[in-house]
């Protein structure tokens, strides 16, 4: 990525936001009619320096049209819905995003097939909502993102329960708009369980606690690596994090939970996975695979964030106000000895932490912008390969 000027890098996304037009934006909530077309605009503005032992400084930076999604929600019957999502990723990328068929046989409990999440407190936050740029090495290692799916949600009062059976995403399946599946995308098959629920403790405070636990397999010709690189590093080669082809199969247990006060609350979520090596590894017994981080943040107008107890999720405050927010992320992972181009006296977990400064203004309804402020430390297991990425993005989002 071609480095840009800092004045450059803040100006783009508010030239964005413009062009987008001034008039409020009119968010469809659900029963605004049986159709409703829905899309978003997310302009990235990246600003990177990364600093390695021994060589100069690199910068690196560019402008991104991180999504340009176009969708619709239709009510087909009173118990029946669809809801698609899809179009331009990272400037070029024709991908699915969210694509559910809902039936709701019951109240509180729903039947759902398609491209769909099933686990995580940040991963199944709607972009709407999330306050970084990037979920971080959790997100990239633990979660799943969109998968092929047939998941079951029931809810009982405040607590909510899902399990899904998963395969790989549509967009790996030859679904997607650009050509066939890759090679070995079939043989992904997981079952996701996830319990979670919150709990009114009165005078403006809540706690919201969650687990859930994972089984993959991994049975086709090619094993599965866990990889993790700098936000916004996508092209500039480092010393990342990157197993190679380890895995036939895994297990994952995480834990989340959530609590806020008034205007300022905490949140976190943790992991434990562990890999089965495949024949390819070269360790037979890799250690596990940890990450996980943790929030603050503060609403500058004083106002509560809301739950959603459908989906057991936090949710960000209204249009107009400002939020405040500082993540800490943390990951070890079997090292590069996996691979059998690093000598085998390499130590054997390789590690990241980093820090994440962030401020979230919605502007109106549908229109955020986001500034992220970070740095991300990298040792990859071996002499000499350490990294620091320091970070400045910025987003315009708008939302229909």
């Amino acid at each position: 990525m071609t480095p840009i000027p800092f004045l450059r890098v803040l100006a783009c996304p508010f030239l964005a936001i413009g062009m987008l037009g001034a008039g409020p934006a009119q968010a469809a909530d659900p029963g605004d009619g049986p159709l409703r077309l829905k899309g978003r605009l997310l302009v990235d503005s990246i600003n990177l320096d990364i600093s390695r032992p021994g060589l100069p400084d690199e910068p690196a930076g560019g402008i991104q049209v991180r999504q340009a999604y176009l969708g619709l929600d239709a009510d087909l019957t009173e118990r029946l819905s669809l809801r698609f999502e899809g179009g331009a990723a990272n400037n070029d990328s024709l991908i699915w995003d969210e694509v559910a068929l809902e039936y709701r046989p019951a109240p509180g409990f729903a039947l759902m097939a398609g491209n769909i999440k099933a686990a995580g407190l940040e991963n199944l936050t709607s972009t709407k909502s999330l306050s970084f740029l990037e979920r971080g090495p959790y997100g990239d290692l633990i979660t799943d993102g969109f998968t092929s799916a047939v998941q079951v949600r029931a809810n009982v009062q405040d607590l909510t329960a899902t399990l899904a059976f998963q395969g790989d995403s549509f967009n790996n399946l030859g679904l997607d708009f650009d050509g066939p599946a890759s090679p070995g995308a079939l043989e992904q098959r997981a079952v996701t369980a996830r319990v979670a629920g919150g709990v009114p403790l009165g005078g403006n405070k809540h706690l919201h606690l969650g687990a859930w636990v994972r089984g993959r397999s991994f049975d086709g010709d090619f094993p599965h690596g866990y990889s993790f690189q700098p936000a916004g590093s996508q092209g500039v080669e480092g010393p990342w994090l990157d197993t190679g082809p380890l895995a036939r199969s895994d297990g994952t247990l995480a834990v989340e939970a959530a609590w806020w006060s008034g205007s300022f609350w905490v949140q976190g979520e943790a992991a434990l996975l562990r890999p089965d090596p495949s024949s390819q590894a070269r360790d037979p017994s890799p250690p596990d695979l940890k990450a996980g981080y943790i929030l603050l943040g503060w609403n500058l107008q004083g106002e509560v964030r809301g739950y959603d107890a459908r989906r057991a999720l936090v949710v960000a405050p209204g249009p107009g106000s400002i939020d405040l927010l500082a993540r800490y992320d943390f990951a070890d992972v079997p090292a590069l000895p996996m691979v059998t181009t690093v000598p085998s006296d390499s130590p054997a977990v390789a590690r990241v932490r980093g820090m994440t400064f962030c401020a979230v203004w919605r502007v109106q309804t549908g229109y955020r912008l986001l500034l992220n402020l970070g740095e991300m430390r990298f040792d990859p297991g071996w002499p000499g390969t350490k990294a620091r990425v320091r970070s400045l993005q910025i987003r315009a989002q708008y939302d229909f």
